[in-house]
């Protein structure tokens, strides 16, 4: 997957989270505080209109600083810091094994920007476990993302928003977790193709 092809990925996605707002909002309110779909719609909107192109590293860091500045909550920094990170690795052409480190380095970066580990209902849930499935698999099929995600739902949040609903949070999604899976689709639909 080149700059453009990925272009188009990040660009794809506003339509995604157009569609799935109201899905993620719902998530949202159930243990959040009802926002998670708007703001990953005004972030992807943001990226639509703002990133330009250029190689694939290049659309990578233009990505995070574009979702840093327009995602609100803890998103915004989340994945706005992970996809610089992930430019700092990413090659010009990526391929199934440098899509594995980048989905490594956006774990870690999820995992140390916001202080969590697995088990604990975040988007890390679904993040940490995307380049073990790539390798498995040799492919990133949304059903297996949505399992990743469907996972969350038995876990009792203790970070974040959703941490204050404790035993509550149980039977919902995570809708960070939700939105993970749109973002590694786009990013591992291609590759290992």
């Amino acid at each position: 997957m080149n700059g453009n092809k990925l272009l188009e990925k990040m660009h794809g996605l506003k339509s995604v989270f157009d569609e799935k707002e109201s899905e993620l909002t719902g998530l949202d309110r159930e243990i959040g505080d009802g926002d998670h779909g708007v703001n990953m719609k005004r972030g992807f909107s943001a990226v639509n209109e703002k990133v330009s192109g250029g190689t694939a590293p290049e659309v990578l860091k233009q990505t995070g600083m574009t979702l840093m500045s327009s995602i609100g909550g803890a998103s915004g920094p989340l994945y706005g810091f992970s996809f610089v990170k992930m430019s700092e690795i990413a090659k010009e052409e990526i391929d199934k094994e440098n899509l594995i480190e980048m989905l490594d380095v956006f774990a870690d970066t999820v995992a140390s920007k916001g202080k969590v580990e697995g088990g604990e209902k975040t988007m890390y849930d679904v993040v940490s476990k995307s380049s073990k499935l790539l390798r498995e698999s040799g492919v990133l099929k949304l059903d297996d993302l949505q399992a990743l995600a469907q996972e969350t739902e038995d876990m009792i949040a203790t970070k974040g928003r959703a941490a204050y609903f404790k035993e509550q949070s149980k039977g919902t999604i995570d809708p960070g977790a939700q939105s993970a899976v749109y973002i590694i689709h786009a990013l591992g639909e291609d590759v290992g193709k």
